[in-house]
């Protein structure tokens, strides 16, 4: 690095060192051949607390194959996979779908729930009522984790259970579906095949085909669990709740287990509930009857989504039962910048109204500790590497293009860039099996797995992989 190079190093350093969300920064070059700029960023504890808290659980290595992601600018979890994550935030964020038909939160409220998956009901309740008492029941333990990592980035009371819930204790069989995690459950069967296809066949421009049933397949690859199990009187008992503002339901095809773990005294605490409802055999009338006899109002929805595959939500307010107080609005958050990616962008805007003219970093990384000078070295070294000549570059280069050409038809010109992201620029499970066909019509059949899209999701990335796929098909032709 020359003197020149120093200095705007240095003067970024500066700069980003005075926003008020960042306690300490250093500006470092990445060491490629094009001189690209790496900002490493310690996140303010106060100021950009979630990020600083969810960098902390990376460098301690207690995410534990979870992954952080930002499913909109103003929300950081621990997540499994991006797709579910993404769904889970429309249902509980955008769409409100658990505080319908006057289902609402009061002040200190005290909350179940069961089936919490990574915990973003949780984690929407502890947002929309910080002061509630939360207990969460997951029986996977890569879920109940998620659960307690995003309790810790949000700063959440949020109590989890890592058990399955049942009409009595003990252990239980459980189906765990890891690229589908929310269909997981006690009751799982073949059918579940045919209720993931149902939901996607709902999706605009969605067709069978062979391509939708490779990805269904690839979805609902599953693992079989023990579980420990427990009842919902036993968790009100141990965890010695005396009354229960909201008990939220979501076990697929467990419901009615679920309820038949309570007794009298447990229903007696329960001022509201909410519960997913597979109708299956008239199990909605049962429901809605069991609640209507005791002294509930119900009101029933099925989201558009989901209208072909029989699941309802049931909403029950025992109004005679409701804890007075004032219902709880959304909390004001916690931190101005709550995301990585909210911070990256006003990073970028310092920069270029402070520094006119000088060159912006091209990736902001988010860590707990600065890298020592030593470590800045071996990754600049590292990345200089990487981008050493390859010995099939041409062949590289044309598969990025031919690919570029398929994501400009999917997204439109503006999405043709290495570093862009399937899933940021819109991209589905229905857009998926469209762009592995026309993967497939421009490089061969099964060049690329349902499962690449997922975690080989850049533009970069999947050229990669299916160069990857390529040279081990040209290899294995060779051999033979």
């Amino acid at each position: 690095m020359n003197h020149n190079d120093n200095d705007v190093n240095c003067a970024l350093t500066s700069c980003l060192r005075g926003h008020a969300a960042v306690e300490d920064a250093v500006v470092a070059s990445g060491g490629s051949d094009s001189g690209a700029l790496v900002a490493y960023i310690v996140p303010d504890a106060h100021r950009a607390g979630e990020i600083r808290r969810a960098c902390a659980l990376e460098a301690d290595g207690r995410l534990e194959g979870l992954s952080l992601h930002e499913p909109s600018a103003d929300l950081l979890v621990a997540q499994r996979n991006r797709t579910e994550t993404d769904f889970l935030y429309r249902e509980i964020f955008l769409d409100n779908a658990y505080l319908r038909h006057g289902i609402e939160l009061p002040e200190h409220a005290c909350i179940i729930d069961v089936g919490a998956n990574i915990g973003m009901f949780s984690t929407f309740a502890a947002k929309t009522c910080p002061t509630a008492r939360i207990v969460a029941v997951e029986p996977i333990a890569e879920l109940s984790r998620a659960v307690r990592a995003n309790a810790e980035i949000h700063r959440a009371d949020i109590t989890v259970l890592n058990c399955a819930m049942g009409s009595e204790a003990g252990r239980t069989e459980f189906t765990f579906y890891p690229n589908n995690t929310v269909m997981s459950g006690r009751f799982a069967d073949a059918e579940d095949r045919d209720v993931l296809r149902a939901y996607l066949l709902t999706g605009e421009g969605a067709q069978e085909g062979r391509l939708l049933d490779d990805l269904v397949a690839d979805r609902m690859a599953m693992e079989r669990r023990s579980v420990e199990v427990m009842t919902l009187r036993q968790v009100v008992q141990l965890q010695r709740i005396e009354e229960i503002d909201l008990l939220k339901i979501d076990v697929e095809k467990a419901e009615m287990d679920v309820l038949s773990g309570m007794d009298e005294a447990t229903w007696a605490k329960v001022a509201q509930i909410v519960i997913e409802v597979h109708d299956i055999g008239g199990r909605l009338a049962e429901v809605l009857k069991m609640l209507g006899d005791r002294g509930f109002d119900v009101a029933n929805d099925c989201d558009a989504r989901m209208v072909k595959t029989g699941c309802y939500t049931v909403y029950g307010r025992g109004a005679q039962k409701r804890r007075a107080g004032a219902r709880a609005g959304a909390a004001a958050p916690a931190e101005r910048w709550p995301t990585r990616r909210k911070l990256a962008d006003d990073l970028r805007a310092a920069i270029t109204s402070q520094l006119p003219g000088h060159p912006v970093p091209e990736r902001f990384i988010f860590v707990s500790a600065l890298p020592t000078e030593a470590s800045l070295r071996e990754r600049a070294a590292l990345s200089r590497a990487g981008h050493a000549p390859r010995p099939q570059e041409g062949s590289r280069n044309e598969i990025e293009s031919r690919l570029a050409d398929i994501w400009r038809e999917l997204f439109g010109a503006s999405a043709v860039r290495p570093d862009m992201d399937f899933f940021e620029l819109g991209g589905n499970s229905l857009t998926a099996v469209r762009l592995l066909s026309r993967i497939e019509d421009s490089f061969g059949a099964d060049v690329l797995a349902p499962d690449d899209i997922f975690t080989a999701s850049r533009l970069d990335d999947m050229a990669a992989a299916i160069d990857a796929a390529l040279a081990a098909r040209q290899a294995g032709g060779s051999a033979a």
